[in-house]
């Protein structure tokens, strides 16, 4: 507190022009090591983030939140204004865009009318993210790596899944060396998908706020290029909401029919590879679930852990997996 608290006296006044009393509230992060706390200023309210040890390099975590977010809103997407930011301290002032993430938007909703409704206009954004964010982004202000390809998706998801999921949380720790494998040839597959676009990574409800008559983006800070099925995988399997698999199938159709109006699109080709990348993801949210619940603590993650299993295990139980002997029925067994 004491680290925010100079951060504000220095850059406070200057970035918004406000010097009167302040209230400071701190919010409940999720899973990252962030601290983040709503400034109340009396008419108006400011978000403040504390992240001194954000990952260091060139450029480091926190300096790709912020070169990254200024690109996004120099583009036109709803990412919140950045009113100051201090590398040395980690420190960032920005844009409060509300509490009212869209997990929580759609489990008040009343019908899935209303639910598809307001996913469309997710979509919408999404397939704006990917033409228009693609255009001028660059690889230098990537602080993790610079694309999603099939090496990433093995060594940082399959992996991960493996340790975490497998290993620490359901004891798992002794798989075969073919098994092993199997998972690296399945990560592979990522690379059939020829089209890059910008990938914001974590795409799903936690981190889509609905602000006035429309929504704003956080916690974008680990963009990269990839494939586009990742981020709408994110976002239609994403366990807090835990949409049906028909009206997944519904706004699947509506975004092909969005994106091949914006870029040109095999349909098949691009249906057959998102069952592989959906994967991948699937993959990481168990990973993340289980390492966020068992090592960090965090144990309320816990409580996703069976809705995103039951939708890895639907995902296996299709044709496309068909050919994986290893794979298919040890997850199907767990």
């Amino acid at each position: 507190m004491r680290a925010l608290i100079h951060f504000l006296n220095r850059h406070l006044a200057p970035a918004i022009g406000y010097k009167g009393r302040l209230r400071i509230k701190t919010l409940q992060g999720d899973g990252s090591d962030r601290k983040v706390y709503r400034l109340l200023t009396g008419k108006k309210s400011y978000i403040a983030v504390s992240h001194p040890r954000g990952r260091q390099g060139r450029p480091s975590e926190n300096d790709s939140f912020f070169l990254i977010g200024r690109y996004l809103r120099n583009r036109g997407l709803p990412t919140p204004n950045i009113y100051a930011y201090d590398p040395p301290m980690g420190c960032f002032l920005l844009e409060d865009f509300g509490d009212q993430s869209l997990e929580a938007l759609v489990k008040s909703a009343k019908d899935t009318a209303t639910i598809e409704s307001i996913y469309r206009q997710i979509l919408d954004i999404l397939i704006g993210i990917q033409t228009e964010g693609s255009r001028g982004f660059e690889s230098a202000w990537c602080y993790d790596t610079a694309r999603l390809d099939g090496m990433f998706s093995w060594e940082r998801e399959s992996l991960y899944f493996i340790r975490s999921y497998l290993g620490e949380y359901r004891g798992l720790r002794n798989l075969s060396e073919n098994v092993r494998k199997e998972f690296q040839t399945i990560a592979a597959l990522v690379d059939r998908e020829r089209m890059k676009v910008f990938l914001y990574r974590d795409f799903q409800s936690r981190n889509i706020m609905a602000v006035h008559a429309g929504y704003g983006l956080i916690d974008f800070q680990g963009a990269r290029w990839g494939p586009p099925q990742y981020d709408l995988a994110s976002l239609l399997i994403d366990p807090y909401v835990r949409l049906s698999t028909g009206l997944q199938e519904s706004l699947l159709a509506y975004y092909l029919n969005g994106l091949s109006s914006k870029v040109a699109l095999d349909r098949s080709l691009f249906l057959e590879h998102y069952e592989y990348i959906a994967f991948q993801r699937n993959l990481q949210i168990l990973g993340a679930f289980s390492f966020l619940s068992r090592e960090k603590g965090k144990t309320y993650f816990e409580a996703y852990i069976p809705p995103a299993l039951e939708s890895l295990k639907k995902r296996v139980s299709g044709s496309a997996f068909h050919p994986y002997n290893l794979v298919r029925p040890l997850l199907m067994s767990l």
